[in-house]
């Protein structure tokens, strides 16, 4: 049996024999409450035979708030901003993050702590690569650093001196002030 509501039973209520179904045929569905600071909440079974809370429109703290893993699927994009400015997703192969509007800025506020870059160590660990070190206000790397030839590695505000190999040869180059070397 079923609960139908509309001139052509455009809202419909019922279970099936196996599951309960809410189903829309005309416009939106909203579910909504109007009582002042309250909630709307979405709960499930937990996996082991309890409720559980899932998500949680809050009505007093204006947020929706997530309780448990949200899985996005792979090529299924997070996306942030009005144009889908920035992306996070999974292609089945790499992870991707993609920014198409201004600046992709990546901060730590913890006082005193770091950013820390990590990845495969050679040998099937993970190893820190580099740090930008908040404590000591400076990049730390832990292993070497590549340039490839004709890379420029430029020191200075103004580049004052580089240091390059461009296949054949090392090339230090100073441009201003004495060149020491103690």
């Amino acid at each position: 049996k079923q609960i139908q509501a509309g001139t052509g039973g455009d809202l419909q209520i019922y279970h099936d024999g196996t599951d309960s179904i809410i189903k829309n045929t005309n416009g939106n569905l909203y579910i909504s409450t109007s009582a002042d600071d309250k909630d709307v909440i979405i709960q499930s079974d937990d996996g082991s035979g309890s409720l559980a809370t899932y998500m949680q429109f809050d009505g007093s703290d204006t947020r929706i708030a997530v309780f448990k893993e949200t899985r996005f699927y792979d090529n299924v994009k997070a996306v942030f901003g009005n144009s889908a400015d920035l992306q996070i997703y999974h292609d089945t192969s790499n992870s991707v993050i993609t920014n198409s509007t201004g600046h992709l800025t990546i901060q730590n506020s913890a006082d005193d702590s770091d950013i820390v870059f990590k990845s495969d160590d050679g040998s099937g660990g993970v190893a820190e690569y580099f740090r930008l070190d908040g404590s000591e206000a400076q990049n730390r790397f832990s292993k070497h650093v590549k340039l490839s030839d004709s890379v420029i590695l430029r020191i200075g505000t103004g580049n004052d001196l580089q240091l390059t190999h461009n296949g054949t040869n090392s090339v230090i180059s100073n441009h201003t002030g004495d060149l020491q070397i103690t």
